[in-house]
């Protein structure tokens, strides 16, 4: 309520200014004062949306827009925007940042759908595999978040924290490790879900035939607490090197790095014809420049 009654009280400002002494303000101080309420009025009607970006580690890394008929394989990285698909091959290890504030490890053979990306209820929605995570700041009412399975729901509460799904068995793994709380709900189909809640070294696991199951100590989840731990270096790093990138940015790169893909599938020539291998130029055998890397 504060900061709504200061933005309007800064806008009556402006507004007496202009009216009163059109020709005593300058250009210059009239465009910066035109800016600052074209800022606050946008800050007012929109939700804040994270800055993501996804960096391929190793092995094969994929992601598949909204709507796309296509996986493009990602070479370095990408920003991701809501309902993209990103999936690891048996090889593949990716990362996801949430500005400096969140590092989600993606392990191998794993497909995660980034459902929702708006800070007060962000959630990603785990199809198979595994993720490993540290995130920071999530202690207040203006940053939620979730990850999902096909059997559960973990509301994540400034954590460091795995989650796996394997469809064999429809199972669902959960663990925190050195801090942090997550609450699991788990989604039953013929009975109502109950929560349970993970503090510091404990987990959970449990799969649809079950019909009891509590948390333990960590013990099989324990395999995770490498990736978290790399998790938490990451953003001990990124946290001084972090630059927030302008929509216009995030589009042009994300534009870059999709078209990138489509060009090279368009110019593949086959490698023979009538029985005979062609011969291709240096252009056409020469791997395409890799876009540049997103998260400097």
């Amino acid at each position: 309520m504060r900061k709504l009654s200061a933005v309007l009280l800064f806008q009556v400002f402006c507004a007496a200014l202009f009216a009163q002494q059109p020709d005593t303000v300058s250009p210059d101080y009239k465009q910066m004062i035109e800016n600052a309420l074209k800022a606050s009025r946008y800050g007012q009607g929109q939700s804040r949306i994270w800055d993501t970006r996804l960096k391929r580690v190793s092995g094969e890394v994929s992601v598949k827009t909204s709507g796309g008929a296509e996986w493009t394989k990602i070479e370095e990285s990408i920003p991701l925007e809501s309902k993209d698909l990103v999936k690891t091959g048996a090889d593949g290890v990716a990362e996801i940042y949430l500005d400096d504030k969140g590092a989600i490890s993606l392990g191998r053979n794993t497909q995660l759908e980034v459902s929702s990306l708006v800070q007060a209820d962000s959630v990603f929605t785990l199809k198979l595999g595994s993720l490993a995570a540290k995130i920071q700041h999530f202690l207040n009412d203006k940053m939620k978040m979730q990850v999902r399975t096909p059997s559960a729901v973990c509301a994540v509460r400034g954590t460091e924290f795995a989650v796996e799904y394997s469809q064999l068995g429809r199972e669902t793994g959960a663990a925190v490790y050195d801090e942090g709380v997550l609450a699991v709900n788990t989604i039953a189909e013929n009975s109502p879900g109950q929560e349970y809640v993970l503090e510091k070294n404990m987990e959970i696991i449990f799969s649809a035939s079950q019909k009891r199951f509590r948390p333990v100590k960590l013990s099989r989840m324990s395999r995770h607490r490498s990736m978290v731990a790399a998790m938490r270096q990451r953003l001990a790093g990124i946290d001084k090197t972090w630059r927030p990138m302008e929509p216009a940015r995030r589009a042009e790169l994300r534009d870059r790095v999709l078209k990138h893909r489509v060009i090279r599938r368009q110019t593949k020539k086959p490698k023979f014809k009538n029985g005979l291998k062609m011969r291709t130029g240096k252009a056409l055998n020469r791997r395409s420049a890799a876009p540049a890397q997103l998260l400097e």
